[in-house]
């Protein structure tokens, strides 16, 4: 069975810029169970409309950063991290 046509439910938790942009914590999306980093990254910015912090974007997965060419592998018991630039000083 191919593993991208299999989907599965994972938590997306949104970190400061990201987390201001949607005024949520975190929610659950549907996705392929196998699938890149670029496909992973365009369906979160589509669905919360995350377009205006798209180039400053960090993904992790379960608390590990992932890099932009990683092909995912994901479960139901993930956790996505929308980690946008942090600003302060």
């Amino acid at each position: 069975m191919d593993e991208s046509a299999v989907e599965t439910q994972v938590k997306v938790l949104f970190f400061a810029k990201a987390r201001e942009l949607t005024g949520k914590k975190e929610c659950y999306i549907t996705v392929s169970r196998k699938l890149s980093y670029a496909d992973l990254l365009n369906k979160i910015i589509s669905q919360f409309k995350l377009e205006s912090i798209r180039d400053s974007l960090i993904l992790a997965v379960n608390e590990e950063f992932v890099s932009s060419d990683a092909t995912l592998t994901l479960s139901e018991k993930d956790e996505i991290a929308i980690i946008p630039p942090l600003s302060g000083g």
